[in-house]
């Protein structure tokens, strides 16, 4: 029911570009890639089109992660356009490779009440979905959930959006790691993933669940929210021991421990899968552990063991 994959061009992939990387992925078990246009847009057209027909014959869903440089709800509104087209530029080019859903971060709050980010919020959505259904776009737009206070995309707040703008090219991306950072820790057991699920399917309804834009990994946080991914299990002889071997990897911990992202996370992601399959939730995982196919793995194996 699930498909798991990686947030970017898997750490292995000796060419590293967006085609070589859907390829990776098939070579590895996985299911999925997320297209990482952070910092830029970095395929055009025909690379968009062609990309699309590998994944397609390599099996590969694909999900596509929005610019960093979004805020839809600055004040500003040279800045306001600015974001509303960076979302429309991302949705178009992977709408073209074919990816499903296009994820992004909303905008902070920069001292402002919360009806009038909502407001600014909502307002913008409202012109990408109009822009996205006249263009007759098949990608789902979901923003995230996210991992401080200080930016906006709560869980209820996420949900509050969904409902308001009844759209079905619109859902949200349930960061499951960036609930447990906003929250200082919370958000970690088997009982609080059920109730979080089981408010989608009162809020939203049960078909909801079947088809979901998800990230799982490790986090650090402190009480302001998340800090930076970590690995889930720790070093690479952890992954060793879980029978998780991929020597083309471990070269890429030595760049992980220097960053200080070297888990093993508090996340319970192996409680947190189980809760998914109970559920009977749908869609794709899309892991940003620091060592990306790793954890990927290593979660697929999990999940189908159960």
């Amino acid at each position: 029911m699930l498909r798991f994959g990686t947030g970017g061009i898997p750490l292995t992939t000796k060419t590293r570009n967006a085609e070589e990387g859907v390829r990776r992925i098939h070579e590895l078990g996985l299911d999925s890639m997320e297209l990482e246009f952070v910092h830029n847009v970095f395929l055009d057209k025909e690379k968009a089109k062609n990309l699309r027909k590998i994944a397609e014959a390599e099996n590969v869903a694909l999900t596509v992660h929005g610019s960093y440089y979004i805020n839809l709800a600055s004040t500003d509104e040279k800045k306001w356009h600015a974001s509303i087209s960076r979302i429309l530029q991302a949705a178009k080019i992977g709408d073209l490779a074919g990816a499903k859903s296009l994820t992004y971060h909303s905008g902070f709050r920069q001292n402002l009440e919360d009806k009038v980010v909502y407001n600014l919020i909502k307002k913008a959505v409202r012109k990408v979905l109009t822009a996205v259904e006249k263009a007759d776009l098949s990608i789902k737009i979901s923003p995230e959930l996210t991992g401080k206070a200080s930016q906006w995309g709560d869980l209820e707040e996420l949900i509050r959006l969904v409902k308001d703008l009844k759209s079905e090219k619109l859902g949200f991306c349930f960061d499951f790691a960036h609930k447990h950072a906003r929250d200082g820790g919370g958000f970690n057991s088997k009982k609080e993933f059920r109730e979080m699920l089981d408010l989608i399917k009162t809020e939203l309804g049960a078909d909801f669940l079947k088809d979901m834009h998800i990230h799982i990994s490790g986090i650090n946080y402190s009480d302001k929210g998340e800090r930076n991914h970590l690995t889930l299990l720790g070093e690479y002889e952890n992954y060793i021991k879980e029978g998780m071997q991929l020597p083309e990897i471990e070269h890429s911990y030595e760049d992980i421990r220097k960053h200080k992202k070297i888990g093993p996370a508090d996340i319970k992601w192996k409680e947190l899968l189980e809760v998914l399959k109970e559920k009977r939730v749908g869609g794709i995982v899309v892991c940003e552990s620091p060592n990306l196919e790793h954890d990927a793995m290593l979660m697929k194996k999990y999940y189908k063991q159960l």
